[in-house]
């Protein structure tokens, strides 16, 4: 038997980070035949392994570049994070109702869930205890401590219902509260922040159903969201020592006393079992979110927050069984038209990067599964726009959803340009519910 190496080298770029109120780069990968990679299954490393099953589904030898620009979504769940942010074609539990509304036909078991997740950034993890502290310091303090770091953090409560109807069809509710907050200080000698802020309120209601004997599965949302966003914006030295506080700099969107502004869209999505190698079980799924645009309420000299343009994007899943292990591998592009309100890099500048950047791979190993969306442990790995993400998933209680612990780490770009500030991230996740 012929033996197959992958060599991988991760190069991490530590970028400067921050908080507020409150590469990959892969050498070329030789693919072996699928029957190779199965038989390989104990002998490699667990990492080495994801990378190979999941470019299998590429069919061929790639090299994944590091890409720029971050593409903030509402709601991403950690489950698809972990897996390169996939979900288009796999999404079979309270994700699928903002990934793709489709997959709530799969839903096998009624399912409530009330998640805790927070999202830090290294350099967020590493000044904690000193962040904490920022709401009453002087803004001379505080930029004496982020200089050189760049923080983010993102929390998210979330109340999720899906009711089954048998196989006809499956009904899901989700209220969602959402902050997030991007803080970076830079260059010592003339100090600069960059600052950001949004929290949002989203509450999204959908329906799946399977059609033609089961090979389609189709799927229809609406959403609301109540948005108050301070993009991220760069205040000089001057801009700073104008005012006290950092929060009367540059404002806040504090949930208590937030404006917020209103918007509703839709999202529509399908997804087809293909009968070719049916032991795979291959789907192929389209979404169409913000459907009629995600369009807010503001007043005529206001400008945020920015509306969103439809976004289209495709994805293909495999999902076989091996005995009491269920192995998904899934692939997706998303965001076609590259109309992202956040992505002004790729809106004036189409290309081949553009299209890498858009790219999401995934896989995950669920041993002894519970249902359509979890297994008693699992584990996932993926690539994120060319940047390396693994997770992993607990279920203490074995065969009921009482409670539920995840763990994702995961990088993204959130420069203008190709490979200027990748930021890893790490997110926990612990979910009540059955």
């Amino acid at each position: 038997m012929l033996d197959a190496v992958c060599y991988t080298r991760h190069y991490l770029h530590k970028g400067c980070i921050d908080l507020s109120d409150v590469l990959f780069k892969s050498r070329n990968f030789y693919l072996p035949q699928f029957l190779f990679v199965l038989m390989s299954l104990l002998r490699y490393h667990i990492r080495y392994l994801f990378v190979r099953i999941i470019l299998l589904s590429m069919a061929g030898v790639f090299t994944l570049p590091a890409l720029a620009g971050e593409l903030r979504r509402p709601v991403q769940g950690i489950r698809n994070l972990g897996m390169g942010n996939t979900g288009i074609a796999l999404s079979f539990d309270e994700n699928a109702l903002f990934y793709n509304p489709a997959g709530l036909a799969s839903v096998d078991s009624i399912i409530v869930s009330l998640p805790f997740l927070l999202e830090i950034s290294d350099d967020a993890w590493n000044i904690r205890n000193e962040v904490s502290k920022l709401g009453s310091a002087k803004t001379s303090e505080a930029v004496d401590l982020l200089m050189g770091k760049r923080v983010h953090f993102r929390g998210l409560l979330d109340l999720n219902f899906l009711m089954p109807f048998g196989e006809w069809m499956t009904f899901g509710l989700a209220g969602a509260y959402e902050t997030m907050f991007d803080v970076e200080v830079r260059n010592p000698v003339a100090v600069e922040i960059d600052f950001g802020w949004r929290y949002d309120e989203i509450y999204n209601m959908a329906f799946g159903m399977p059609v033609a004997r089961g090979r389609w599965l189709v799927g229809a949302g609406i959403e609301t969201v109540q948005r108050c966003d301070i993009p991220l914006t760069t205040h000089t030295i001057g801009t700073i020592l104008a005012n006290t506080d950092l929060s009367s700099t540059v404002g806040s969107c504090n949930p208590k006393t937030a404006d917020l502004t209103r918007a509703q869209t839709f999202n529509f999505g399908f997804q087809r079992r293909l009968e070719a190698a049916s032991a795979m079980k291959m789907i192929w799924g389209m979404t169409a979110n913000n459907v009629g645009g995600l369009k807010f309420k503001r007043s005529d000299n206001e400008t945020n927050p920015a509306d969103q343009n439809v976004e289209i994007s495709t994805g293909l899943s495999l999902q076989p069984s091996w005995g009491p292990v269920r192995m998904l591998y899934a692939i997706d592009l998303r965001d076609l038209t590259m109309k992202h309100a956040d992505d002004t890099y790729c809106q004036s500048k189409k290309g081949t990067d553009c299209i890498w950047k858009r790219l999401h791979i995934g896989t995950e190993f669920g041993f002894f599964p519970i249902d359509s969306g979890m297994s008693i442990f699992s584990v996932r790995a993926g690539f994120n726009q060319g940047y390396f993400t693994y997770g992993f998933e607990l279920n203490p209680f074995i065969f009921v959803r009482f409670l539920n612990i995840q763990l994702a780490v995961y990088k993204t770009e959130t420069g203008d340009k190709i490979g200027e500030r990748p930021d890893k991230r790490r997110v926990l996740q612990i979910n009540f519910g059955f």
